[in-house]
């Protein structure tokens, strides 16, 4: 069976920018204790994903989503999200994007979620509510 790359599932989830998705079971910061050697010493989720790169997400009911990025400008991440958000167009509804080290979120809807433009305009927004 092949793994099809961006792909969410309900839950937990870790997404390394080249689309391979990593299930998690429970919460990310208890993954990040039972896996501390690839870690690299970080204790929370907020510190792996800026040492990492590395997506963190959580699938909830009725297609909503959270991620954590380290930027919002790195090319290679806005890449990622945006292969996450096309990929997952049939699961999502709602799409709340927090990045390190800014104060607040970027909440995406349908319209944001379907379309590249869209999204890039809302990413690149100076207002994080």
């Amino acid at each position: 069976m092949a793994i099809e790359l961006f792909r969410l599932s309900h839950g937990a989830l870790w997404l390394i920018p080249d689309g391979r998705v990593i299930k998690i079971q429970g919460f990310h910061d208890s993954w990040l204790r039972a896996h501390s050697a690839l870690a690299s010493g970080a204790k929370n989720t907020v510190e792996f994903v800026q040492k990492s790169g590395w997506i963190s997400a959580v699938l909830h009911d009725q297609g909503f989503c959270e991620l954590i990025i380290r930027s919002r400008t790195e090319d290679r991440l806005r890449q990622a999200v945006w292969n996450i958000l096309s990929t997952n167009q049939d699961l999502l509804n709602k799409v709340v994007i927090m990045v390190v080290g800014l104060e607040g979120c970027l909440v995406l809807g349908k319209a944001e979620i379907e379309s590249r433009e869209v999204f890039e305009r809302a990413l690149d927004s100076a207002v994080f509510s």
